[in-house]
C-alpha cells in the first residue's frame, strides 16, 4: 500500500508538456498566472456557495484554454462549469485541485 501512495505522489509531480504556437510566447506567462488566480477565485466562490461566480469563471477559463491551445484546461473547466450549473459542490471540489495541479505542472514548448 505504501508503494501505491509513493507512485501516486510521483505521478502528481510529473510535468505536463504542452506545445503552443510560438506567436503566443509573450502572452503565455500572464495567461497561466491569470488562470491560477481564477482557480483561487473559484475556490473562494465555492466556499461561499456562489455557484454563479464559479460558473462564470470556469466558463471563461474553458474558452481561454482552447483559444491558447491548452485543451486540458478547457476539459477541466468544462466539468467545473457543468457542476456549477447543477450546484454540485462535490464535483467542483474533486476537479478544482486537479486543475490547479495541472497549471502548476505545465511546461510549455513553443513551436
Amino acid at each position: 500500500m505504501e508503494d501505491t501512495r509513493s507512485q501516486q505522489a510521483a505521478t502528481t509531480q510529473d510535468v505536463e508538456t504542452v506545445s503552443i504556437d510560438a506567436s503566443f510566447e509573450p502572452l503565455i506567462p500572464k495567461f497561466l498566472a491569470n488562470r491560477k488566480k481564477e482557480v483561487t477565485a473559484i475556490q473562494n466562490a465555492l466556499t461561499a456557495q456562489d455557484f454563479e461566480t464559479v460558473r462564470t469563471l470556469s466558463h471563461g477559463m474553458k474558452g481561454a484554454g482552447g483559444s491558447y491551445g491548452f485543451n486540458r484546461i478547457t476539459e477541466l473547466a468544462a466539468v467545473i462549469e457543468q457542476a456549477a450549473k447543477a450546484a454540485d459542490a462535490g464535483t467542483i471540489e474533486h476537479h478544482l485541485p486537479t486543475l490547479g495541479s495541472y497549471l502548476d505542472r505545465i511546461r510549455v514548448i513553443y513551436e
